[in-house]
């Protein structure tokens, strides 16, 4: 699956993919993989937006986060696609 990152500070907005957006990748990590490096702030959230290059496309995927300090992932889904 090929798979591409988005990368947003404190909202994201569907109607608006623009307004707030840090950083995208398509296929950095190889095998048409997204990879994102980003330096985050601590206190501040951020929204992972992760997708398919071709709609209706679905299969399991994984997210590594890593860096100095601790920090939590919550999912959450939209509930559409487009």
């Amino acid at each position: 699956v090929d798979t591409y990152g988005y990368i947003y500070s404190n909202s994201f907005d569907p109607s608006n993919v623009g307004l707030n957006l840090i950083a995208q990748d398509d296929d950095s990590g190889g095998n048409v993989q997204f990879r994102l490096s980003v330096f985050l702030q601590a206190g501040t959230t951020y929204i992972l937006v992760a997708t398919t290059f071709s709609a209706g496309v679905t299969a399991p995927f994984a997210i590594i986060a890593s860096g100095p300090n601790r920090m939590s992932l919550n999912r959450t889904s939209t509930g559409t696609t487009t």
